[in-house]
């Protein structure tokens, strides 16, 4: 296989990108390269070529394949993943499963992602479930979250221990603020107190690398398509065997008997092997997908340039706009992704949501550009993704961008 050189505006070519676009949020959609959408059409043919064939026999081998070369990625075991469409698929599939006993707490951070909240609002309401939110006001140290946690829970054992912390939800990767959180240490301090573990790793698998063995969270989710280069639709579930009998799909199909005593692994694989009818392609794709990553030097050298990336063009943003961009001083927030406060004081009083909604159109239709624009903290911020298409150049122009329409906004 040949070994791509150079990354930046070299790269564009391999993707469906149009000309002159300057896409600074990968991290929302991620993008497929061209060379996957050969095994992607592959695939969708050849289920129209013979349905039954395909759809009840010969599908599933291949399916297998595809999981065992993500499972080397993410070091676990085979049997332990489940293909989904989605993180928030994912998400629902484990709080939906009927574990929690009615009264249980579920321990949250009000930097969830917006799905995810909502999700854990509909079970508190749906199952009698009690949220215990942590509020979050970054710049924060590492150190500085795992201590506000452990307060949290013996604070929560103290008003009354005979009500559990069942289970706590967590990213590995924030969508915004856009920044790593601490999960590996999270998941080892909510085990000392019996607590589940479910991580939202949405933007992880492909940002940063993962060993799910040694980590050991009780639930994990990720995206491929986000960070992985796998065509839209392509995610996991990650459930170690010993809480396999836990969790069921969020569509329930001809497997679920309620009794997994027998044998749970094989259950747990049937229950989502077949979530109906549905396009199984872009799970099929995963191999090509690792295989455009590996053409590209691998894992480390993508990881490195996308973080070196986002770390530089955040500070040329930040400079240009006259402020800084939200890290720490140990430098442990940011990743592929960085956040960039704007300048915007918002004198005519526009709502939240029309702020986002003006920043976002303006950069779509006036300038070819996107990025993500967000409160967190009662301050305004810009988050900007990097990718191995993307160089400093990228940056810079954005840079002059967001403050001809941060003036607009100003002004209007």
């Amino acid at each position: 296989m040949t070994k791509i050189k150079s990354f930046g505006r070299a790269l564009r070519p391999l993707f469906y990108l149009e000309d002159n676009y300057v896409p600074l949020n990968h991290g929302s959609f991620g993008v497929c390269p061209k060379s996957i959408h050969p095994t992607l059409r592959h695939y969708q043919e050849e289920s129209e070529k013979h349905p039954d064939r395909f759809l009840k026999r010969e599908v599933f081998p291949d399916l297998i394949k595809n999981r065992a070369r993500l499972a080397e990625l993410v070091q676990c075991d085979p049997r332990e993943l489940a293909f989904v469409v989605n993180a928030s698929y994912g998400i629902n599939s484990v709080l939906r499963s009927g574990f929690l006993n009615p009264g249980d707490k579920i321990l949250c951070f009000n930097t969830a992602y917006n799905a995810v909240e909502r999700t854990l609002v509909f079970v508190e309401d749906a199952h009698k479930s009690t949220l215990v939110t942590i509020d979050l006001r970054y710049p924060m140290l590492d150190q500085e979250i795992l201590d506000l946690t452990r307060q949290t829970i013996e604070r929560e054992l103290a008003k009354d221990p005979d009500v559990p912390i069942r289970l706590a939800v967590f990213d590995a990767i924030s969508s915004v603020p856009a920044v790593r959180f601490p999960f590996e240490a999270m998941v080892q301090l909510v085990r000392e107190y019996n607590i589940l573990s479910l991580v939202d790793g949405a933007h992880a698998v492909g940002q940063i690398p993962l060993n799910l063995n040694e980590i050991a969270p009780d639930f994990f989710v990720s995206n491929i398509h986000k960070w992985g280069f796998a065509p839209r639709g392509c995610a996991f579930l990650y459930v170690p065997k010993r809480n396999q009998a836990l969790v069921h799909p969020t569509v329930i199909n001809y497997a679920y008997d309620g009794d997994r005593a027998l044998d749970t692994t094989q259950k747990f694989e049937e229950e989502f092997a077949w979530p109906g009818t549905v396009d199984f392609s872009t799970y099929l794709c995963i191999i090509a997908a690792l295989d455009f990553r590996a053409s590209l030097g691998g894992e480390e050298r993508i990881q490195k340039y996308c973080n070196d990336l986002a770390r530089q063009g955040g500070e040329l943003v930040a400079k240009t706009l006259g402020t800084e961009v939200l890290e720490n001083c140990d430098k442990t927030l940011t990743v592929a992704m960085t956040n960039v406060r704007l300048p915007f004081e918002n004198k005519q009083q526009l709502s939240d949501g029309e702020v986002i909604k003006r920043i976002i159109d303006k950069c779509i239709y006036k300038h070819n550009t996107v990025c993500s624009p967000y409160k967190h903290n009662d301050t305004w911020y810009v988050r900007l993704s990097a990718q191995v298409y993307l160089d400093l150049d990228d940056f810079e122009y954005f840079a002059k961008v967001i403050k001809h329409v941060l003036k607009d906004l100003e002004n209007k």
